[in-house]
């Protein structure tokens, strides 16, 4: 049935792309926080003019936290969130009626400490004893805390976790000596190292394609906006090609947005600590809601099954269209080989 339904979709977006879609552009708002690069692919889809070129009139609106994005999207206040997951996951674990539909990136969490500490976290065993600084919406930090358990350590007894506002005070509390080790993201561990701080280790190193941040809609917009999703989602394939195939103008376009260094946007791009995705990667989320579920970091009482509330088909659909338009891309070719270990 899954694929019936899969089929019919396809028959129809194709049918829509050769009638040339809708005569008015539809419009979808995107989230971000302040001139935030973390949704590097929406941002420079916006920049380079793929969203118009798909059809879509897209704006993106400020929000001041990743709550506040999720409220705006239950509200209709937002078509879409591309940040954060554990938001969008607390407020479906409470009964919200959201999809969770794309990626973002995935990894981009690391372990930030004193240099002359850097050596001393080989292992999850080695975190006991430690006071560690954290942002609660940074998911590496709780993929951590698994691992600990799974060494064998007692979260309650074994070490101190501190809830850190923000990953500058992060590192402000490494350097000061506050906490042994801090989780940072976004980037944070370049500037991290500017500031005379070591990264002790990639939470890649720990949990390869470890989830983060993805991309969240309402239901409401799911069903009545699905057309545009794929439309969204394929502006972003096309500006990872941008990424992969004109680094130059890539990163020339993010510093216009952002106003930030091109060491730091190269850093955010090219260093395999954040790894660009519009995959879903629903059997990723599935085990990180599980995560948080024995971390003790969802709501009491929260929703066991999250199937519904995440969608692989979009991203499927899009993908299935970059291919037909640049079958010979070694970029696509991988992400579909990936679309069943992540999705099937």
């Amino acid at each position: 049935m899954r694929k019936l339904l899969h089929l019919t979709f396809i028959l129809t977006f194709a049918a829509l792309i050769q009638a040339g879609g809708a005569d008015a552009a539809e419009k979808l708002t995107v989230g971000n926080t302040g001139s935030s690069i973390k949704p590097a692919m929406v941002v420079l889809a916006h920049q380079m003019g793929y969203y118009k070129d798909e059809g879509l009139d897209v704006e993106i609106k400020q929000i001041s936290n990743l709550n506040e994005g999720v409220t705006a999207v239950q509200m209709g206040k937002l078509d879409i969130l591309p940040l954060g997951i554990i938001p969008s996951l607390t407020f479906i674990a409470k009964g919200a009626n959201l999809v969770i539909y794309g990626g973002t990136i995935a990894e981009g969490g690391q372990g930030i400490t004193l240099p002359q500490n850097k050596d001393k976290y080989k292992d999850m065993k080695s975190f006991k004893g430690r006071k560690i600084g954290v942002h609660r919406p940074e998911t590496g930090h709780m993929i951590a805390k698994a691992k600990m358990r799974e060494a064998g350590l007692d979260l309650d007894k074994d070490v101190e976790i501190i809830r850190i506002d923000g990953f500058q005070s992060i590192i402000e509390a490494v350097s000061k000596g506050i906490v042994d080790i801090g989780f940072v993201n976004s980037g944070f561990g370049l500037i991290a190292e500017k500031r005379g701080l070591a990264v002790a280790f990639n939470i890649g190193g720990i949990a390869p394609n470890a989830v983060c941040c993805r991309q969240t809609t309402s239901r409401a917009v799911y069903d009545s906006k699905r057309g545009a999703l794929v439309k969204f989602q394929i502006a972003n394939l096309r500006a990872y090609k941008l990424m992969m195939d004109d680094p130059g103008t890539a990163v020339k376009k993010l510093m216009e947005y952002s106003g930030q260094p091109e060491d730091y946007v190269k850093y955010c791009l090219y260093s395999n600590v954040m790894v660009i995705t519009m995959d879903p990667a629903v059997n990723r989320i599935k085990d990180f809601y599980e995560i948080m579920d024995k971390n003790g970091d969802l709501p009491k009482n929260p929703k066991k099954e999250i199937t519904n509330n995440i969608d692989a088909s979009i991203y499927r659909v899009a993908l299935d269209e970059m291919i037909k338009r640049y079958p010979k891309d070694a970029s696509f070719k991988k992400m579909d080989r990936e679309f069943a270990v992540n999705n099937l």
